[in-house]
Formats: C-alpha cells, sequence, structure tokens
C-alpha cells in the first residue's frame, strides 16, 4: 500500500506533539488498536446514560379538557323545587286553584289600611293541611278573632277563622291537615279562611305568591 511504502522510505519518525502529515484516510502504523477500543469504550460508556433516558417513555399528563375528578360539572344543571301548597286540598270535583275572593293588598305605611293577605272561598269545616314544612307556634283567640299560627323557618303563616285541636310546638309536614275552618273572623262572613303570611321583621308577604314550583340552579362544589 501508498502509507506502507511511504513509511519505508521514511522511516519511523519521532512523535514530537503533532501528528506526521499523511495521506487522507491513512493511519499510521504507530497507532495502537488498544487506544482505539479504549475511546470507543468511553464513548459508549458516556452515551449509556443519555440512551436509557432517552428510551423512557415521557410521563403522561393529564389532558387540559378532562375535569378534575373531585368538579362537579353543577353550574349548568338545574332543577325544581315544590313551592308552597294551597291550605286548601282541592275537594273532588275542585279545581286545584282555590277562589281567591279578595287579592293581596299591602298598605303604603304599616299604619295604613290594606288587605294584608288573601281570602279564599270556602265553607266552614273544611280541613286545612300545612302549605310548607313548620311548627304551630299559636291556636287560640286575639281580639276576638280564632287564629292559627304556623312557623316556617324565617315566615309565618297565619289563618282565619281557624281552630286546631294540635298544641303549640307540634311539627308538620307539608300537606299534613292540622284543623279546620271554623270560629270567628272580621275578614269575611264565614265563608272564607283569611291567609296571611309575614316575615322575621313582620313585614307582610303575598302568601300566593309562594304557591306553585320554583326553578332554582345548583353552583358549583
Amino acid at each position: 500500500m501508498a502509507c506502507a511504502r511511504d513509511h519505508k522510505k521514511k522511516g519511523i519518525q519521532r512523535v514530537t506533539g503533532r501528528m506526521p502529515d499523511m495521506p487522507s484516510g491513512c493511519r499510521p502504523p504507530w497507532f495502537p488498536r488498544s487506544l482505539l477500543a479504549l475511546m470507543l469504550a468511553l464513548v459508549l460508556s458516556a452515551g449509556g446514560p443519555a440512551a436509557t433516558v432517552a428510551a423512557q417513555p415521557a410521563p403522561t399528563l393529564p389532558s387540559a379538557a378532562a375535569p378534575a375528578q373531585n368538579d362537579r360539572v353543577t353550574s349548568s344543571t338545574s332543577a325544581c323545587r315544590r313551592g308552597w301548597l294551597w291550605p286548601l286540598e282541592p275537594l273532588p270535583g275542585d279545581k286545584a286553584v282555590p277562589q281567591v275572593m279578595r287579592p293581596f293588598d299591602p298598605p303604603d305605611h304599616p299604619w295604613l289600611s290594606g288587605h294584608r293577605g288573601i281570602d279564599l272561598a270556602v265553607q266552614q269545616g273544611r280541613p286545612i293541611r300545612a302549605p310548607a314544612d313548620g311548627v304551630i307556634t299559636f291556636a287560640g283567640s286575639v281580639a276576638g278573632k280564632d287564629v292559627v299560627s304556623i312557623r316556617h323557618g324565617k315566615l309565618t303563616s297565619t289563618y282565619e277563622p281557624a281552630k286546631s285541636s294540635l298544641p303549640a310546638g307540634t311539627r308538620l309536614q307539608a300537606g299534613t291537615i292540622w284543623g279546620k275552618v271554623d270560629g270567628v273572623s272580621d275578614h269575611c262572613d264565614q265563608d272564607c279562611l283569611h291567609w296571611g303570611l309575614k316575615d322575621g321583621h313582620n313585614h307582610y308577604l303575598d302568601p300566593g305568591a309562594k304557591v306553585g314550583r320554583h326553578r332554582i340552579r345548583l353552583k358549583p362544589l
């Protein structure tokens, strides 16, 4: 070979810090094979961990589009909650809504006259039911009128003329019969039931507005 012939002519040269000039692609005969093997081993050992890391799969991240496990998607969920009942349960052949003889007409000021409730057409002796869950707080006579009061949380409903044999403190569920239309009232001549409603500040409200189905919306937890 050309490289071998050149070295035979020139002889073996002493290495003085730089490699002697030689044709491209030629390896000098003095370059030991053990050094090549050592360099190859070093390269492989240096590249080993990198190759191992590259081979490991990347951890799977949760998709941004998927909701968290504890999240409850309820902001767009709506449901119906039953409102109050009419205190007079319809008899066979009656309409679902009793006849309102006189509607709610609150005064502009507390000391003025007005109609602080609604009058429902009814006959004496008609059973009266609880329009919502509550507790009987009073059953007796007030200023010559027969009155029954039921507490519903922060609201209080009143009925006259009405009588009940249940003592104060009796808990009622919505629809429970607690008494009947009976006695004396100054709202009508024993042919109606006056149904009143007031809040904790003695502000009178329209009880008829509580009857029916109300729409509620659930919030995210």
